[in-house]
């Protein structure tokens, strides 16, 4: 069995949008890469801090997907509303 070396397994796993592990080992993870880099980068930074500063951090994360949420299941009440 021939095994491409790493560094074409890595482009190809970035090609295919999947996670190398689930390349080379069939294991399905629902985790979505971030392909917004400085995200990333962000996170990455945020690793680094105490877990109390994280914790906040996270809440704050928390309490924007919530507000997005809201926001959009008010949207259609808010468009009938204004069509009536």
């Amino acid at each position: 069995m021939h095994i491409p070396p790493i560094e074409r397994l890595i482009q190809l796993s970035t090609a295919l949008g999947v996670t190398l592990d689930y390349l080379v080992m069939g294991n399905e993870d629902n985790i979505q890469p971030l392909h917004n880099r400085r995200l990333m980068e962000r996170l990455k930074e945020l690793e680094q801090f105490g877990q109390e500063d994280q914790e906040t951090i996270i809440k704050m994360i928390d309490a924007m997907i919530v507000k997005r949420r809201v926001e959009g299941a008010v949207q259609p009440i808010d468009r009938q509303a204004n069509s009536g």
